[in-house]
């Protein structure tokens, strides 16, 4: 009897999409029709576009190029995607819904800590694997089987901003500016551990909230504390403010910022003098000179969305590609995707090369860049590994 439901219902929704001409999607009609599919939460609209629209694409690049060699275990790779813009309640609410409406066997969450740690525990509760790449460490510290992140852990990013500080340039006063979140209050507590173990001093940490508009008052205080070098852990856009603001007051120290003001849509805000005496993060070194398929991908992400490609958001584009040999692999079950990503080892991308630990962390490096004088361009310095 319950076979013949199933029947008729499968009719009946055929039936109205007919006579309608509207497409209704469901996780048994899209097995159905060859896919499989799996969800994607990205910052589409609001601020944190400056950094989402980067994996948004790599995304589509990666899906694009799958389908065109065949697809995952046989079938059509579909990633649905889900805008979260910049707020926590939306991400869940976009999460839950990519879970009741496609049933994955994995979901790309956002690069942001605060929307990952307000996503994890219905991550727990749907048991669905996910990669995400919001660096707090935060995250990882909940021990969620389900959770692997596929760009360095924030007290990654923070050895490497106090490494530069204190051996790279030699400073020994070191100021921190940082965004009062899950974020950026972490990574600036881990940063001073770095630069007191590196026989340096902090002379004073600084917070500010994301959607301030002013930091002049935090930089003059650091400066008068008698700063050599500042430090600041931010975003994209709130990082670019600040840059300017630095600028206009005249400080003309050395300043190491975080990943999210070294990618191409935050450092295009800024003008090039405004980036003079400015270091900074970045997840890998993504240049053509690393190899033949870094230049493919390079070329053909520039040459489709006319944009350059930053490796903030090109993590995903590796992460696709990652999943589509464990779904050949095992197919779409959950558990053994699960399985399969604990078990990755040395897998060589386009941005890092990946290795899963105990915490599900997924890359353990990050590149060192400075400016070159007069243009937004970086120049890479050298690579810091987390051991």
């Amino acid at each position: 009897m319950a076979k013949k439901l199933v029947v008729s219902r499968r009719k009946v929704l055929a039936g109205i999409a007919a006579t309608t001409g509207l497409t209704i999607w469901s996780p048994r009609l899209s097995a159905q029709a060859g896919e499989i599919a799996v969800g994607a939460m990205v910052p589409i609209t609001g601020p944190f576009n400056v950094s989402g629209q980067q994996y948004h694409f790599s995304l589509q690049m990666a899906q694009d190029e799958i389908n065109a060699k065949g697809g995952v275990a046989g079938k059509k790779l579909k990633i649905v995607f889900e805008d979260v813009k910049d707020s926590n309640s939306v991400a869940v609410n976009a999460y839950l819904k990519v879970v009741r409406d496609i049933n994955p066997p994995l979901v790309f969450l956002s690069s942001y800590t605060t929307q990952n740690l307000a996503t994890e525990p219905e991550v727990t509760k749907a048991q669905i694997p996910a990669m995400y790449a919001g660096g707090g460490d935060a995250v990882h510290m909940k021990k969620n089987p389900w959770m692997f992140r596929i760009r360095p852990a924030d007290g990654i990013q923070a050895l490497a901003l106090a490494k530069h500080a204190t051996e790279g340039l030699g400073k020994k006063k070191i100021g921190i500016l940082f965004v009062q979140n899950d974020f950026g209050q972490p990574g600036a507590i881990a940063a001073e551990k770095v630069i007191k173990a590196a026989g340096a001093e902090v002379v004073g940490m600084e917070a500010y909230a994301f959607t301030d508009n002013d930091m002049s008052a935090q930089i003059q205080k650091l400066k008068n504390a008698g700063a050599d070098c500042l430090m600041c852990i931010s975003y994209g856009k709130d990082g670019a403010l600040i840059l300017k603001l630095a600028k206009e007051m005249g400080i003309n120290l050395p300043i190491v910022v975080s990943s999210g003001i070294m990618v191409p849509a935050a450092r295009n805000l800024i003008a090039p003098d405004e980036l003079a005496n400015v270091h900074g993060v970045m997840d890998s070194n993504l240049a053509a000179e690393r190899g033949p398929e870094v230049a493919a991908y390079i070329k053909g992400f520039k040459d489709r969305f006319k944009i350059d490609p930053d490796p903030y958001g090109s993590c995903y584009y590796d992460g696709a590609w990652i999943l589509k040999g464990i779904l050949d692999k095992v197919g779409p079950d959950r558990a053994k995707v699960r399985d399969e990503l604990k078990a990755v080892k040395d897998y060589k991308g386009i941005t890092n090369t990946f290795t899963t630990d105990a915490d599900g962390n997924m890359v353990h490096s990050l590149a060192v860049f400075g400016i070159k004088p007069g243009t937004r361009e970086p120049v890479f310095v050298r690579t810091i590994n987390a051991s």
